[in-house]
């Protein structure tokens, strides 16, 4: 390889590998390696494929590695070729693309802005109670961000529950929010799905446990209420255990 540069200096470097390093041979993106075939006589140069088409930037070089390392192959490593690089684009065509995201991203900051200036200027005007049109929107987003498991359960708990052939449950659940519900339901429904998982939840040795919060806000006395489930759930297992099936030899009086 070494006799072959000597001979011939002017054969560009190249290199099997796909990137190369500034100043080493030239990496397999830098360059299409050509295998130049005659068209046939009743053939078009048309038919043959890229590689195998001379140009006027075709030169001779020597593979510096890999399993061709020392042969010296045809290559033509002009970005600008047409022939051999028809999708790269001009410098000219670059530059005007460049331009043109330029002017994109200029245009969709400044819609960005605006948007949050307006949000901005909207919430400076907000005022307590939330008007119905305002809470519509926020029960509006929240049902649209449900989870998947928080679907099936708000649904169920709203008798808006999804049949077959019919709109989905959130389809159904926010039309009927929308339709029927008013001021007083519409902040009952924000508060009750910021409390869903919390409610759901069978654990509560969390510290920050969002719905013992809520109940004492709301004075809600949490342990009366654990005492009456407790005693209507002991009130149903006993009522079971007092009606016992009758046997098959018995008989109805």
């Amino acid at each position: 390889m070494k006799k072959t540069l000597e001979t011939k200096p002017q054969l560009i470097q190249i290199s099997a590998a796909w990137n190369s390093r500034e100043g080493a041979p030239l990496g397999r993106n830098q360059y299409v390696e050509l295998e130049i075939k005659k068209p046939k006589a009743n053939g078009a140069i048309s038919k043959l494929s890229a590689n195998q088409k001379p140009c006027e930037k075709m030169a001779e070089a020597i593979v510096m590695d890999g399993g061709k390392r020392g042969q010296v192959v045809k290559v033509c490593a002009d970005r600008a070729c047409r022939v051999h690089h028809p999708n790269t684009p001009s410098p000219r065509q670059v530059e005007r693309e460049r331009a043109e995201e330029r002017k994109r991203i200029e245009k969709e900051k400044l819609a960005i802005t605006i948007r949050h200036r307006i949000l901005a200027t909207i919430l400076q005007r907000v005022s307590a109670p939330l008007k119905k049109a305002d809470l519509l929107t926020v029960a509006d987003y929240l049902i649209g961000h449900l989870s998947y498991s928080q679907v099936p359960t708000l649904a169920k708990r709203h008798k808006a529950e999804a049949k077959k052939d019919s709109a989905s449950a959130q389809e159904l659940l926010a039309k009927q929010v929308s339709k029927y519900y008013d001021d007083a339901e519409l902040c009952k429904l924000l508060l009750e799905i910021s409390l869903l998982d919390s409610a759901y939840q069978r654990s509560t040795a969390s510290r920050d446990d969002v719905l013992m919060d809520a109940a004492k806000r709301y004075r809600v006395d949490a342990e009366k209420v654990q005492k009456a489930v407790a005693k209507e759930l002991a009130a149903k297992r006993e009522k079971k255990t007092r009606v016992k099936p009758k046997g098959r030899n018995q008989t109805a009086a």
